[in-house]
């Protein structure tokens, strides 16, 4: 199998997110779509009036489009259609837009940083490593040592001595004389 180029793997990343967020929003109910859009900005009335204006149009070129020309003028006389029949249009309209809406939402966010913790206080890293150490000196069985480095760490880092593991060492350094 070929190695992937580094755009090839980028494009297959794109698409399968896409995939997640389309599966996402298709799972949601109408409720948590219409949250969503709202919370994202989007004036729903003026969506389904949008919807509506698409579905008018859409019927009036089907309606022209069937009847021939030379009857034309009947077609504006052409009863308007059932609910039944404008919610099976319309919903699986809206649905789309509002799916292609999130998805459009969703892609102008800038992705979160990759690969960067936030800064850790000096104090707590040098803690770290100096109960390292006492680590290392209890294991060696010196216990003053271990005591010593423990206390060194704690006043740098007080949270960090609350470790039960740092808690274990300083009791097992303290049992030995």
């Amino acid at each position: 199998m070929a190695k992937r180029t580094a755009s090839e793997l980028w494009d297959a990343l794109e698409e399968a997110t896409m995939d997640a967020e389309l599966d996402a929003v298709l799972a949601m109910s109408p409720e948590e779509r219409r949250r969503a859009l709202e919370e994202a900005g989007f004036d729903i009335e003026k969506v389904h009036a949008q919807a509506d204006a698409l579905h008018a149009e859409a019927a009036r070129q089907a309606a022209v489009a069937v009847v021939p020309v030379a009857v034309a003028p009947v077609a504006a006389v052409v009863p308007p259609r059932s609910r039944k029949l404008r919610a099976l249009v319309v919903v699986p309209s809206v649905l789309a837009m509002a799916a292609g809406v999130a998805l459009v939402v969703k892609l102008a966010t800038p992705p979160p940083p990759v690969g960067s913790a936030p800064p850790q206080d000096p104090n707590v890293v040098r803690a770290e490593a100096i109960r390292r150490t006492a680590r290392d000196a209890c294991q060696a069985q010196q216990w003053p040592l271990c005591i010593r480095e423990l206390d060194e760490a704690k006043a740098l880092d007080p949270e960090g001595d609350e470790d039960p593991d740092v808690q274990a060492l300083r009791r097992e350094a303290h049992d030995h004389p």
